[in-house]
């Protein structure tokens, strides 16, 4: 199984391979790499899909608090790690933060980003008190103690989907003790809207009409603070539309990749990339 160490962190990854255009797809909180399985169904015969593990999550460890701009980093050493000068970022919730921090840092690197229930904005105090506890709950509690949380996190991302019992037997089987230094990055990130403008590749933002996550109009607001930002809302779907709503979503993405919006600065192929 491959992993990639960039001290002081280890992360797991997986990589279909091939010459083609490279989608980078990086997960939600309490999910890991394969919430986009079905991403990679639709989209792994026509481009190269790169899913990561972040840490604490999966089969990625976290031994010490981290933020999201170290995630970026991780994720550009495992850009430069595969060979690969440029990529588009897929971001789900908290992956969308580390997407837009990666585009911040190093734009030449960003073919293009699609952001999927995310911001670019902050916690609310009442938001971050919330979460602060779910976060200490999952990292001490019991899966008995845990069990209206994990219903609650499953109904966040997948609604009425059925899904929802396969996570939850999922997380029950895990180590969550590491939690707590994946909730440091969630809870204390900083606020990137005043530097969206900065983000001139093309962007696409999916956002569902019922999503308890993060307010369908954050995501609104976010694509039109993107200087070639375009917006796609779902009719009630929740947090995750990538997994309940996986047709929309996909066709949606395919048709960006294949726009004039997208295609605008050149040819979509990703040449080696040689580090220094």
């Amino acid at each position: 199984m491959p992993f990639l160490n960039v001290a002081p962190h280890k992360v797991f990854y997986t990589d279909t391979g091939g010459d083609k255009p490279v989608l980078i797809f990086s997960h939600g909180f309490f999910m890991d790499q394969t919430s986009f399985d079905l991403q990679y169904e639709a989209f792994g015969e026509d481009y190269r899909c790169i899913g990561w593990d972040e840490m604490g999550f999966g089969r990625s460890p976290a031994s010490r608090n981290y933020s999201y701009w170290d995630s970026a980093e991780v994720l550009l050493a495992l850009m430069d790690e595969l060979g690969i000068a440029r990529a588009t970022l897929v971001g789900v919730s908290k992956g969308g933060f580390i997407s837009l921090r990666v585009a911040l840092m190093a734009l030449e690197r960003v073919k293009g980003i699609v952001l999927i229930g995310s911001e670019s904005g902050v916690f609310s105090a009442e938001q971050h008190a919330e979460f602060s506890e779910l976060v200490d709950a999952w990292g001490r509690s019991s899966n008995e103690e845990l069990t209206e949380e994990m219903a609650a996190i499953s109904e966040l991302y997948l609604g009425d989907d059925p899904q929802k019992a396969a996570w939850i037997q999922r997380w029950s089987k895990r180590d969550r003790s590491q939690i707590n230094h994946a909730g440091h990055a969630l809870l204390n990130r900083d606020d990137v809207t005043d530097r969206l403008e900065e983000i001139t590749c093309p962007a696409l933002i999916i956002h569902g009409s019922d999503d308890q996550g993060v307010d369908y109009a954050k995501g609104q607001a976010m694509a039109a603070g993107l200087p070639r930002g375009e917006f796609f809302g779902i009719d009630q779907a929740p947090h995750g539309p990538n997994m309940t709503h996986p047709t929309l979503v996909n066709e949606r993405m395919r048709a960006f990749l294949e726009s004039e919006n997208y295609q605008e600065d050149g040819p979509n192929r990703h040449p080696v990339y040689q580090s220094n």
